[in-house]
């Protein structure tokens, strides 16, 4: 399981960006082991899969053929 920081170095995106895409359902993400739902009111850290390090382009990008 990553860290918000680690997951935005590794897309070279800004911490923020990664809490926009889990908020927006574009990234999984857990909080002391259960799924993370926002607006449940739960606190603590965030956690990533590792396996979101497997898109190339990062959750929230979107190719010239989806925009057409």
């Amino acid at each position: 399981m990553l860290r918000v920081r680690d997951v935005a170095l590794h897309f070279r995106v800004h911490p923020a960006t990664v809490y926009r895409w889990i908020h927006q359902g574009f990234l999984p993400a857990f909080r002391n082991g259960q799924p993370f739902k926002p607006g449940d009111g739960a606190t603590g850290a965030l956690r990533i899969p590792e396996s979101v390090l497997n898109s190339t382009d990062g959750p929230g990008s979107h190719s010239a053929e989806e925009a057409a």
